[in-house]
């Protein structure tokens, strides 16, 4: 219980630090200035992109779920509802714990083994790293910098050892075979999940891919619409570039839902590209929160499945 506090206790410490040597330089006069004269219109584009993304994250999560349980998957509505309410307590302190613990407790009502449930929502957020460092090294040469280059390298090491982990998939659970039916159940517990995860990488990787692809686009797509509406001059694979590392920088459980981390990142990253701090810390600023908003229909969803309304839906 202590250690749970003080976890949290860094999580506020870090976000308010973050925020405090993000908005002690910025002018607040320019910062207003943007605010008041940007074009609203994009910034409903911008939410429409993060309904997308959000709604193309569930597929992603229900073709992995299909995989692993070899079609016997739930409808696409009760995924959908179900990924949708973690998206909710994603926005939450705990962010994307939250999100995936809620994710697995509200997927108990498709009556699937809770390991597959575990399992599916791990691989989910593998594949969404994974994904999100492939558009990384694709983007990043855009941005002429001596700092991209360095996480350009960065991303292709951890390409390069993510690649070597599931190469080694079979390998592991042919070497772990021999403790099946011995009472070491550590063992035989990773050998079960290499087990799962290659069948599963085989049976419905590919597909799962191209939805993390497409809900990754749709997240800088969100994030491109915002620049447009604050005349932001970057380009759309700049954008991919900085909003990849962005979101993978800001899924780390180290700060209240991300706040702080995204909008450093941001400016960091936008400052490369000689954009201002104002419009930089602007950007993010109303990404997190059309992100926000756009995740308060979950929560409506959990609150109707606790009540039994979408009884005939889960």
């Amino acid at each position: 219980m202590h250690r749970r506090w003080l976890v949290f206790g860094f999580s506020i410490v870090l976000t308010v630090v973050t925020f405090y040597f993000v908005f002690r330089k910025i002018d607040q006069h320019a910062f207003a200035h943007l605010f008041w004269m940007q074009d609203r219109g994009l910034l409903i584009g911008a939410a429409a992109f993060i309904l997308l993304q959000i709604s193309l994250g569930g597929e992603r999560w229900r073709t992995i779920l299909s995989a692993m349980t070899r079609g016997h998957t739930p409808s696409v509505m009760s995924v959908q509802a179900v990924f949708y309410s973690s998206i909710f307590f994603n926005c939450l302190p705990l962010g994307t714990i939250g999100g995936d613990v809620a994710r697995v407790w509200l997927a108990r009502k498709f009556a699937l083994p809770l390991g597959h449930l575990v399992l599916s929502v791990l691989t989910d957020r593998m594949l969404v790293v994974g994904t999100l460092i492939v558009l990384a090294l694709l983007s990043l040469p855009s941005i002429a910098q001596p700092l991209a280059t360095t996480i350009w390298l960065g991303c292709a090491a951890a390409l390069v050892a993510g690649a070597a982990f599931f190469l080694l998939l079979e390998p592991i659970a042919c070497m772990l075979g021999r403790w099946r039916k011995t009472r070491l159940v550590y063992f035989y517990f990773i050998q079960r999940t290499a087990e799962e995860l290659r069948s599963a990488t085989q049976r419905g990787g590919l597909i799962a891919s191209l939805w993390a692809l497409f809900s990754a686009i749709c997240g800088s797509l969100a994030a491109y619409s915002i620049a447009r509406s604050l005349g932001i001059d970057v380009g759309l694979i700049a954008m991919i570039a900085v909003m990849s590392i962005v979101t993978i920088l800001s899924n780390l459980p180290i700060s209240l839902a991300g706040w702080g981390v995204r909008e450093f990142s941001v400016v960091a990253l936008l400052g490369l590209l000689g954009i201002e701090r104002e419009a930089a810390l602007l950007l993010s600023v109303e990404f997190g929160l059309i992100g926000a908003l756009m995740s308060l229909p979950g929560g409506a969803i959990w609150l109707a499945t606790r009540r039994n309304w979408f009884r005939g839906v889960l």
